[in-house]
């Protein structure tokens, strides 16, 4: 269906009285514009020879257009327009060009006898999409004679100007000047500018022309530069040269363009070559015009991609006469053994499409596939179709026959073969027929009957479809974070409703499935899931095992007649959950997702009753990016229009779950809960533990996590001691996780020298120089902790990632170390003695997650393998 117009007519009244040869009465109509409705009114008088509006008003908005037109249509068409726009807004006609202009609209003139006289003058100003605009012409002139004295449009900073003469001789200039097209009309980017010059005369123009475009852009299309030349000599010989030079759509790119014309009023030819990253293409065609009708050929078709190289065998006629009707002859193009070859066929009007294809190899598609899927096989094709009026009529047959998906699983090919790959499409007036066909030893089989009646607007359809034994694997590469995928669909059931809007009854099962990977946080095994459709809706339920002991059931349903509306219920117990590289937790969800009025809700309960959480500290130059930051280069990301509730109750520890993170290590038990936006209320405690502080291990006294807000922000109530005789010194951290806030305390109360002896060294201040090294550390320890916001953002910018500064070792041994990764899986050590002259430097590669391989040089040198194994 095509698009609304514009402009629309509302309503439309009048009263008319006629009374020998002349009438007289008014009129009055109401629109329908972009910016809104808008009227026109006027009375109207004339006669059998020409018709007078002598009060002609249009209303719209605050603007407003008045005048006198009058129009003769006896012998010849006359017209007279004397117009008045005040503070109109062209948005009523035209969505994209919103603002106010004013001023004078004369025009008068003549056509007699395909001779045209004409005065008219032209002058307004105003503003157009928030920028100064103008549009201003004086043209004056009758037959062969003419004067254009000005001509001048300006939007923004874009202008073009000109003038032009013709009397005896040819002249005129037109200068264009786009510096930035965004001012022009929405999606517009970049710059243009060129230049039009005619000489000669009437009988024998001439003229040259260029243009040049950077950075051309309109919404997905993209265009880096842009090239055009044209002459037109004394002779009647004209030249056309085009250049375009990265051409781009979304994310493909199609390379370069040239288009090189030649030839006068009677010889024509053109060459055309396209060269880009995936696809070369190269064509010619050249032919005479003779009283309306080009008779051509195509001389010349080279198309190279995905390992083709395609080439027209001989030329081919092309033709297109002056009634309008468009036949191009028979052609046939090779590469090696395939052939795409066309019979002698009708383009316009009423198409006649007669083409062939043989012996196509698949893998050359290969460039458009995923990178761990591969298609073995050829592929043949037969199209034999009539477009009359009345509706298609032919056939048309995609034939694949028979071959193999290859899917890459870790690191080696599985070959998924197939017997027999078929669509076929019998296509007539009032009914169109297809059928799609698959069947292989280990993909089972799919097959699908529709039919379709194209003569009414909704397309009304029916048909049916069965599935058997269709084996999921073959779909893993187009799930990237999915490593193993398996299991056996079948299914059958009916097809109806319209094309646009299909209705499916039916049940579909799913066996022995497996969904796994290292992305996701658990694994789905022995998958069973059964769902049946019903028009605009579906049910299902099913189960899953997970690990050792796991298991989980589902069920839901999803309807989608209007707003998309549906829920879920997952249910499961001992679930393994791996959330690298923090966590591995056993886990028994019963939650419950709801969808409705693109609101979706959360609720539930979550027990999480043993794991092991490892926090790696971040340095606090760690900067949480803004919702609405705007990074240079990418697309602006949409938010998402879902809004997302919560209400979640998550209980932990009820066993054993070991927390480990901000030198903090214990077992964590308590519960919280999770509202809208990640609001989290509730207490977490840390029992049995220790903390690491100024170079000592510390017993913990009392720790606990406290959220009242972001989930990422608790609050930290931590007191960590050791105890000397009858002296309890300590370590208290409060504040929030991302920057706590440390002090050292005792009882009883003592100085802080005093205190951080009795934590450090396990008893009073003394003046030895030992005493003094190890407060020196504890001082160290200090101001690294302190030190780490600038020694990060350094580190960032050299390229390391996740880098920490700490201290190691004790006494004289004591050492500033720096450490970080270069890669996912390089990681380098660097370690400064404080008190001796001793560096040492260390270089680990992670063979696997287990297995490291580490070298490191100081006083000695060494080459060690590690194999780490958590108990």
């Amino acid at each position: 269906m095509g698009e609304a117009p514009p402009v629309t007519l509302k309503k439309l009244t009048g009263d008319l009285a006629y009374d020998n040869g002349n009438y007289l009465g008014n009129l009055s109509a109401a629109l329908d514009g972009p910016a809104g409705a808008f009227e026109v009114q006027t009375p109207l008088s004339g006669d059998l020879q020409q018709i007078h509006l002598p009060q002609l008003q249009v209303r719209a908005g605050q603007g407003k257009i008045d005048g006198q037109l009058t129009v003769g249509f006896a012998e010849a068409v006359r017209w007279d327009a004397q117009l008045q726009v005040s503070d109109f807004d062209p948005a009523y006609w035209v969505a994209e060009l919103p603002g106010r202009i004013a001023g004078p609209i004369r025009s008068k003139g003549q056509l007699l006898d395909g001779r045209l006289e004409l005065t008219g003058d032209l002058d307004l100003q105003g503003r157009l999409r928030g920028r100064p605009a103008q549009l201003q012409t004086q043209v004056a002139g009758a037959g062969e004679r003419w004067d254009v004295s000005t001509l001048s449009l300006r939007l923004g900073d874009n202008r073009i100007d000109g003038s032009g003469q013709l009397d005896q001789r040819l002249q005129g200039q037109l200068r264009i000047a786009l510096n930035r097209l965004g001012q022009l009309w929405p999606g517009l980017q970049g710059q243009a500018n060129g230049r039009l010059d005619l000489a000669g005369s009437l009988q024998a123009p001439q003229g040259t022309f260029t243009l040049n475009g950077q950075s051309l852009a309109f919404e997905q299309t993209r265009l880096r530069q842009l090239g055009v030349d044209a002459t037109l000599d004394g002779n009647g010989q004209a030249k056309l040269q085009l250049r375009g030079q990265g051409i781009a759509s979304g994310d493909s790119q199609f390379g370069n363009l040239t288009v090189n014309g030649a030839g006068n009023q009677r010889q024509q030819q053109m060459d055309l070559s396209l060269q880009g990253p995936q696809l070369q293409t190269s064509l010619a065609l050249d032919g005479t015009l003779d009283k309306g009708d080009w008779r051509g050929r195509l001389s010349r078709v080279e198309i190279q991609a995905g390992g083709q190289d395609w080439r027209l065998q001989a030329p081919a006629s092309l033709v297109r006469l002056a009634s309008g009707e468009i036949d191009l002859g028979a052609h046939c193009l090779r590469s090696g053994a395939a052939s795409l070859c066309g019979e002698n066929q009708r383009l316009q009007p009423e198409p006649k499409i007669r083409y062939r294809l043989a012996d196509f190899p698949l893998d050359s598609l290969s460039p458009w596939f995923p990178k761990d899927f591969a298609w073995q096989g050829t592929l043949d094709a037969d199209v034999h179709l009539d477009l009359p009026s009345a509706g298609p009529n032919g056939r048309v047959v995609v034939d694949a026959g028979s071959g193999i998906w290859r899917v890459r699983d870790q690191d080696q090919w599985v070959d998924f073969s197939y017997d027999s790959l078929r669509l076929s499409s019998e296509l007539r007036p009032q009914r169109i027929d297809s059928e799609l066909s698959l069947r292989g030893p280990r993909i089972g089989e799919l097959s699908v009957q529709a039919q379709l009646d194209p003569r009414p607007d909704n397309k009304p359809l029916s048909g049916q479809f069965r599935l058997s034994g269709l084996d999921l694997a073959i779909a893993r590469p187009f799930v990237p974070m999915v490593e193993r995928l398996t299991g056996q669909l079948n299914g059958s059931g009916t097809l109806s409703g319209d094309l646009l809007k299909p209705l499916v009854n039916g049940q579909l099962a799913l066996s022995d499935g497996e969904v796994s990977g290292g992305e996701l946080p658990t694994s789905f095994e022995d998958l069973q899931v059964r769902v049946l459709i019903a028009g605009e809706s579906l049910q299902l339920n099913g189960g899953w095992r997970s690990g050792n002991k796991g298991q989980g059931t589902l069920d839901g349903a999803l309807a989608w007649s209007g707003p998309l509306n549906g829920n879920l219920n997952v249910k499961g117990s001992s679930l393994p959950v791996n959330v690298e590289p923090y966590a591995n937790l056993e886990m028994a969800p019963d939650m419950q997702v709801r969808l409705a009025d693109d609101q979706l809700s959360v609720s539930g309960k979550v027990s999480i009753p043993r794991g092991k959480i490892v926090v790696r500290e971040l340095p606090p130059s760690t900067v949480k990016v803004s919702d609405d930051a705007v990074i240079v280069g990418e697309d602006p990301r949409e938010k998402q229009p879902v809004a997302i509730s919560m209400d979640i109750d998550v209980d932990v520890g009820s066993d054993k779950l070991t927390f480990s993170g901000f030198g903090l290590n214990a077992e964590l038990a308590g519960q919280v809960h999770i509202g809208d936006d990640l609001d989290t209320r509730g207490e977490l405690n840390l029992n049995k533990g220790n903390f690491r502080g100024y170079g000592q291990r510390l017993t913990i006294r009392r720790a606990r996590l406290l959220f009242a807000g972001p989930i990422d922000q608790p609050f930290l109530d931590i007191e960590a001691i050791r105890k000397v005789d009858d002296v309890v010194a300590g370590l208290r951290l409060t504040g929030s996780a991302d920057q706590p806030r440390t002090e050292v305390f005792s009882e009883p109360a003592m100085s802080q020298e005093q205190a951080l002896s009795y934590l450090v060294l396990g008893r009073p201040l003394s003046s030895g120089s030992e005493d003094n090294n190890m407060l020196a550390q504890a001082a160290l320890a200090l101001g690294v902790a302190g030190s780490s916001g600038v020694t990060g953002s350094v580190a960032e910018s050299l390229g390391i990632q996740d880098f920490q500064l700490d201290t190691d070792g004790s006494g004289r041994s004591t050492s500033v170390v720096a450490s970080g990764n270069l890669s996912e899986r390089l990681s380098l050590r660097y370690g400064v003695g404080v008190f001796e002259p001793v560096n040492t430097v260390a270089l680990r590669y992670a063979l696997t997650r287990r297995l490291y391989l580490e070298a490191a040089s100081g006083l000695a040198s060494s080459l060690d393998l590690f194999y780490k194994r958590d108990f």
